[in-house]
């Protein structure tokens, strides 16, 4: 119908298409990125299934390798298009092990939010996870969120035409992104959370050699200069806080430097999440 006002998943969808698009040539920026957080994944599993949360190009994973270790790789997006361009980069024999799934809002948030009358937030995280966990298989060995938790934040801000309400829903958001994780996994799987803590647009990440990067995403933590979704402060409190949470727990890795898009460096901290006895 002319005239039509896309719905908000729908616009959600335009913009990661975009976005995954500006950066589908930037193989070789990814590069230091790429080898950090493929090293993570392959530490968590000495084989077995493999799901990758906002997989997009996956220009931040060494499919190949990840192929020599996991039996299945299951890649989800919002865009169709980017996983197809990931899928029919690789050689034939790893392009056999890849699994895709998309159209997937992994935020489980826009068709909720497009009603007038939005859920409670506790009905909507419910209803949310509930959502995106129906649309994937489970009983992963590894499950990892790919810088999207970032991503999906910031669709929400630019996305919705109001701003109140906003911090409720990206604590909805974490909640939702966090029961996800956890439960795709099997009982004894591991979950990296990979999470960009700041970027050069609002820190100066120009640091001195040897710069303890540990020593310095705990403290934008504690100072709340972190990026509020990925805080891992905020994250520990939500898992303790939401009872369908409690008893997992999160360890936070070696933290790395990433020249990415935008010529913007970002600090990247590795979190893994394992579900509670």
């Amino acid at each position: 119908m002319a005239g039509r006002k896309p719905a908000l998943l729908e616009r959600a969808q335009r913009a990661e298409q975009q976005g995954n698009r500006d950066v589908r040539d930037l193989w070789q920026r990814y590069a230091g990125h790429r080898q950090h957080l493929t090293a993570e994944l392959l530490a968590l599993a000495p084989g077995g299934r493999l799901c990758v949360l906002g997989a997009g190009n996956a220009n931040d994973l060494d499919l190949e390798a990840l192929a020599a270790r996991f039996e299945e790789i299951h890649l989800v997006d919002l865009d169709p298009a980017a996983l197809s361009r990931a899928v029919n980069r690789q050689p034939p024999a790893v392009r056999a092990r890849l699994r895709t799934h998309a159209p997937v809002d992994l935020s489980g948030l826009y068709r909720q939010l497009a009603h007038p009358r939005p859920p409670a937030p506790d009905a909507l995280v419910d209803a949310g996870a509930a959502e995106v966990l129906a649309g994937l298989p489970a009983g992963f060995d590894v499950v990892a969120s790919c810088c999207v938790l970032s991503q999906m934040s910031w669709a929400l801000e630019t996305l919705l035409e109001r701003e109140a309400g906003l911090p409720a829903l990206q604590q909805a958001l974490v909640r939702i992104h966090l029961r996800t994780l956890l439960g795709l996994l099997r009982p004894a799987g591991a979950a990296l959370l990979a999470a960009d803590l700041v970027s050069s647009s609002s820190y100066d990440l120009e640091l001195p050699p040897g710069e303890d990067l540990r020593a310095l995403a705990g403290k934008l933590a504690a100072d709340r200069l972190a990026f509020a979704v990925c805080n891992p402060e905020l994250l520990r409190l939500v898992l303790r806080r939401d009872p369908a949470l409690q008893g997992a727990s999160l360890a936070m890795g070696e933290p790395w430097l990433w020249d990415g898009p935008k010529d913007l460096t970002y600090l990247v901290c590795p979190l893994i999440l394992r579900r509670g006895s």
